[in-house]
């Protein structure tokens, strides 16, 4: 998807952060600068606007967050909760990372990013339709299969944890948008799935099936419907992901090429694509439904058309700013 026009000038993005600079701390300022950032992400003025919101104390940095941890500090601040939709996010230092089988992994490196602990859930997709009143694009296609799942536009009572699905990639982005977010490439989703060593699954070498060895089953798959998020805790990442192996697949941003370390400078297009036009988005992580064990690698990787909805397809958000809120 090529680059769009920039819809959200640096001088109402500058003036904005200045007006709420001159506010006091508070949850809704928090999350009004969280949202300015995000809008500011793909501005060639991002840096100048960035170093802005750092010197008036309205976001703090990941690295020296790490740092600090790294002297024995708060390690607490690695982790932090979007003050838009309540994603608690992880820090993904930089440096670098596997990505491909076990037999022909590749080493690349990355600039450190956030990614959501867990993939967006219906409960949360919910607050973003009551504060935006989204609708999708009226060109999109199958709108009867938008969130087809709820009940009369409600989220049933037992799925207000489960992740959200029967969303496309396109309604996935309009969320991140609100939330200050993007979605990740696909490389570095699978650089938080597998670690710094670079691990078959989330949690090393086991399968997440019943065996010999192992009695349960380790993660959400084989299985008949979603779960609510965080129900397999084994499936934790080395840098403390959870989900990213059953449950749902997720939506990520295919970037092409052999640059899989790049955080995406581009704002993600959010155009429906032209009749018999097929814009493709990589889709990763192993669904609840999935039985073959191949597919449940952390390598694992498919494509699938940018408004294609369905039952097992969900996302998480990601951060390429190196800040977290105030």
């Amino acid at each position: 998807m090529s680059k769009e026009r920039d819809p959200h000038p640096s001088s109402a993005l500058f003036a904005e952060l200045s007006r709420l600079r001159g506010t006091a701390p508070s949850s809704e300022r928090s999350a009004r600068v969280w949202q300015v950032l995000g809008r500011a992400y793909g501005n060639d003025d991002l840096p100048v606007l960035l170093d802005f919101a750092l010197e008036s104390g309205l976001v703090n940095h990941c690295e020296e967050a790490r740092q600090r941890a790294q002297r024995g500090g708060d390690v607490r601040q690695l982790v932090w909760t979007n003050p838009v939709d309540g994603s608690e996010m992880v820090w993904i230092p930089a440096g670098p990372f596997f990505i491909g089988p076990k037999q022909r992994k590749r080493i690349a490196q990355s600039a450190g990013f956030s990614l959501a602990r867990h993939p967006v859930t219906n409960g949360q997709f919910a607050k973003f339709l009551a504060e935006t009143n989204y609708t999708p694009p009226p060109a999109h296609p199958d709108p009867e299969l938008f969130l087809s799942h709820w009940e009369d536009g409600r989220v049933p009572e037992n799925l207000e944890l489960h992740p959200v699905v029967w969303v496309s990639y396109l309604d996935a982005l309009a969320y991140c948008d609100w939330a200050g977010a993007t979605l990740p490439t696909e490389w570095l989703w699978e650089k938080a799935a597998r670690g710094p060593d670079g691990t078959p699954f989330p949690w090393g070498d086991k399968s997440p099936l019943p065996g010999y060895r192992e009695k349960v089953t380790l993660a959400n798959v084989r299985s008949q419907s979603t779960c609510p998020v965080g129900s397999f805790p084994r499936t934790r990442t080395a840098y403390g992901c959870e989900d990213m192996v059953g449950n749902v697949s997720e939506w990520c941003r295919m970037i092409e090429g052999d640059d899989y370390g790049r955080l995406s400078e581009e704002r993600p297009e959010m155009r429906v694509p032209a009749p018999g036009e097929i814009v493709y988005a990589a889709v990763r992580g192993s669904a609840f439904l999935r039985s073959g064990y191949s597919r449940m690698f952390a390598w694992h990787r498919r494509r699938l058309s940018v408004t294609r909805r369905n039952r097992w397809v969900g996302f998480r958000p990601a951060c390429f700013l190196p800040c977290f809120p105030a």
